[in-house]
């Protein structure tokens, strides 16, 4: 098996501002939704609610000196081998090789 080094981008804190302004619209939803008996609109704002959490599982901080192996469902996915703030998928499991 080959490696795979995944250092082209260190996306987190990007992802991380669009999941919370994605929040924000949820609840916007939600609430303009209920105030106006609009029912696709608040069911739209209240699911997100529900399960925007998800995509915040994805975000990973990586400190110097530090690697972070990523497999999805038992398939190795790459390493995270720099620094930095990452988002990947949120339902990878990472592993530090070293530990």
């Amino acid at each position: 098996m080959q490696e795979k080094v995944l250092s082209s981008k260190k996306n987190g804190m990007a992802m991380m501002i669009l999941f919370i302004l994605l929040y924000v619209a949820a609840t916007a939803l939600a609430i303009i939704g209920s105030t106006f008996y609009c029912i696709p609109m608040a069911a739209v704002g209240f699911i997100w609610l529900s399960l925007g959490w998800i995509p915040f599982l994805g975000l990973k901080v990586l400190k110097p000196q530090e690697a972070q192996v990523l497999t999805l469902f038992g398939n190795y996915m790459g390493t995270l081998k720099d620094d930095g703030f990452y988002w990947v998928n949120p339902f990878c499991t990472a592993v530090n090789p070293a530990a």
